[in-house]
């Protein structure tokens, strides 16, 4: 009896979350799927260890948002037993802490945050205004919430075209919005941070019970078993014919129906230089110091940001305070992360830092020591007003490879999972015309 060989599957080159939701997609749609990743793990930048002392460290300060659309089309969150953020947050004055709530989660707290002459009331009204539109916008991504504003501009110019006070631009704008996308100025484009603000206002800002690695954890396990190799440098995309039919790992051509390339912009343009990401040139990124105390931070499970623009801390999250399994019995984690200054010295960014923690947690200076600093020099790729528009698409010039990846979207995980989904769509398509 004749023997018939198995298709070849699709060959998904890079396990980030691009790569991950790619293969997962394929993989529901009926398609043998094999994954290499060059690392040791899966993830991407969604990175955790365990310490020998028994803290979870993130690959510097990263929270997930639960009111993201992709990631719940994948993963019930809920089995990531996640903690959550305070849907609000304390801005540090240089005097005291003061309390700002989500105007749609707590609208009493628009009169009574009038009364700290933090924010004006014209500003608290705007603020209201603003998240109420942003919770009607049907965006998916910064991407979208960019272009549907027309012409983009920066975040900041946003803001004074909308009648925002400088104290708002300064003390809530900069600092927490400015903070999440590495962009202190607002220079960069306005759809990240209006879909951030969309995102806070829906939802909250959640780590899972075994950090954030917990997040691409669930989409790998969800995949058979022997299709998901890590360790797996691959070296080259085979072509032939014009078309991309395999890969060489360590010397051995591997056949694939298809290709997906799914890996970082620098590693792509090795592979195949037709994949161009010419637009995604600048990353920028910061630091994130890791302390520890024997007291609680007075804070609850609220972000502490500077309004004061002076420290070199943007904000200090209270991990622990938000997810109890980030430390061990006895012990509690706060996060201080640094906006740019990725070449400071180390032990005068650990100083400082420990300082500024102290300052904006009112606590003695030795109330807290330094566990490790992370740097992450290219946390995301720049945004700048226009970008969306010059971002590289999933289909390449090559048949049979298709690019998966969060420079076709916006710099987030969320960007890369929907760029992995609408990979996986092309080569379903493409594979199903072949076939016919």
């Amino acid at each position: 009896m004749q023997q018939f060989a198995p298709p070849p599957p699709v060959i998904i080159v890079g396990g980030g979350m691009a790569g991950l939701t790619a293969a997962l997609s394929l993989f529901r749609a009926g398609r043998p799927v094999r994954l290499y990743e060059a690392a040791h793990s899966v993830g991407g930048r969604l990175k955790s260890r365990v310490t020998d002392q028994g803290f979870i460290l993130d690959q510097g300060f990263q929270v997930l948002f639960d009111a993201y659309p992709a990631p719940k089309r994948w993963v019930d969150v809920s089995l990531l037993k996640p903690g959550a953020f305070d849907s609000g947050a304390l801005i540090w004055t240089g005097r005291r802490r003061v309390p700002i709530a989500n105007p749609l989660r707590h609208p009493a707290a628009i009169v009574r945050d009038i009364t700290t002459r933090l924010l004006t009331p014209e500003d608290k009204l705007r603020l209201a205004t603003l998240a109420a539109e942003v919770v009607r916008a049907p965006w998916q991504s910064a991407n979208d919430a960019a272009s549907a504003q027309g012409k983009d501009r920066a975040a900041v110019e946003y803001f004074w075209e909308r009648g925002f006070s400088e104290r708002f631009v300064n003390h809530f704008a900069r600092p927490i919005l400015g903070g999440a996308t590495f962009d202190p100025h607002l220079t960069q484009s306005t759809g990240p941070s209006l879909f951030l603000l969309k995102m806070l206002v829906q939802g909250a800002a959640i780590l899972p019970a075994a950090g954030v690695a917990a997040l691409p954890a669930s989409l790998a396990n969800q995949l058979p078993v022997g299709a998901v190799t890590t360790n797996a440098r691959v070296d080259e995309i085979v072509f032939e014919e014009g078309r991309a039919t395999g890969v060489r790992i360590d010397g051995e051509v591997l056949p694939a129906a298809h290709v997906v390339l799914a890996t970082d912009p620098a590693t792509a343009a090795r592979l195949a230089p037709v994949a161009t990401l010419g637009a995604v040139q600048e990353t920028i990124g910061g630091a994130t110091v890791f302390l520890t105390g024997a007291r609680r931070p007075p804070t609850g499970s609220r972000l502490v940001l500077d309004g004061t623009r002076s420290l070199l801390v943007n904000e200090v999250a209270p991990v622990s305070e938000v997810q109890p399994a980030y430390a061990p019995p006895g012990r509690h984690l706060v996060a201080a992360r640094i906006l740019g200054n990725t070449g400071m010295d180390p032990h005068e960014m650990s100083e400082r830092a420990r300082l500024d923690v102290a300052t904006m947690l009112q606590d003695a200076p030795g109330a807290w020591s330094v566990l490790e600093v992370i740097r992450t020099p290219h946390a995301q790729f720049a945004q700048p007003p226009g970008i969306y528009r010059r971002l590289p698409a999933n289909r390449t010039p090559v048949a049979g490879l298709t690019l998966a990846s969060e420079t076709t979207v916006d710099s987030s995980y969320k960007g890369a999972m929907i760029s992995g989904e609408t990979a996986a769509a092309i080569v379903n398509r493409e594979m199903a015309f072949d076939r016919a």
